[in-house]
């Protein structure tokens, strides 16, 4: 009868956690707004691109960085962000006053995304990168996190996902 009793106890503590984890909250994801930054509207420098850069990716940035181009990322940088195959983007920040660019991953591979989505979504008044899709085309499927800092990207979090991107990013 003890056992019996114990095993009751147990299968209710189980359903009972259970019942609470199914409960719990989502983590929080990063929003824009919780890296604020002056926004800012500098003319940007011509980009310094790499020696070792390919043509292409080369001649590319540099397109994406019309001349009297002004700042749109991060206060005093320009996010230039273009096409390298279908469902797939890449880019790099420009820092406005010295032309010195930080090279951001590849990302595709997204399957069904909202009207307004964007492959690596920035604004100019936050410090916040979000990249959806699949980073240089390996490991996980989802929405990339980053803050840019210093004049660098620190890696937040990965929220997995199965390629489809329907909710616009806050």
């Amino acid at each position: 009868m003890r056992h019996a009793a114990n095993i009751a106890v147990l299968a209710f503590a189980v359903f009972c956690g259970t019942a609470i984890a199914a409960e719990a909250p989502a983590e929080r994801v990063p929003h824009f707004a919780d890296y604020p930054v002056k926004a800012a509207s500098v003319r940007v420098a011509r980009p310094i691109v790499p020696k070792n850069w390919d043509e292409d990716p080369r001649l590319r940035l540099l397109d994406s960085v019309p001349r009297g181009s002004r700042t749109n990322f991060a206060g005093p940088h320009y996010m230039a962000v273009w096409g390298c195959g279908t469902a797939c983007v890449v880019g790099a920040i420009v820092d406005a006053r010295t032309g010195r660019i930080i090279p951001l991953p590849t990302v595709s591979g997204w399957k069904e995304v909202h009207d307004d989505f964007q492959g690596i979504a920035f604004r100019n008044d936050s410090r916040l990168v979000v990249m959806s899709g699949e980073r240089n085309e390996k490991g996980y499927m989802g929405q990339h996190f980053y803050l840019f800092e210093n004049g660098r990207l620190t890696f937040l979090k990965t929220v997995e996902n199965d390629g489809n991107f329907v909710t616009p990013e806050r």
